[in-house]
């Protein structure tokens, strides 16, 4: 059974998440190249030290992320 509620839920613009998406992609590209090191293994690396951090926050410091991305968003 999925306990979500629509609070676990944000809408982004689909311009917002393709340049965040498209971002993460040159910066992990760039590590590749630099460490000479697979695009795949920084990856995994980021999404791994991600998750952890993910995993240490507060529900205070995940609201107050979706409310600068939301402030950045709207900012022309």
């Amino acid at each position: 059974m999925n306990n979500s509620s629509e609070d676990d839920f944000i809408r982004l613009p689909r311009d917002a998440f393709v340049l965040n998406t498209l971002a993460m992609g040159v910066a992990i590209q760039i590590l590749a190249k630099i460490t000479e090191e697979p695009i795949e293994a920084w990856r995994e690396c980021i999404r791994s030290k991600a998750d952890e951090q993910y995993h240490q926050l507060s529900e205070a410091e995940i609201q107050e992320i979706v409310d600068s991305l939301e402030k950045e968003i709207r900012t022309p």
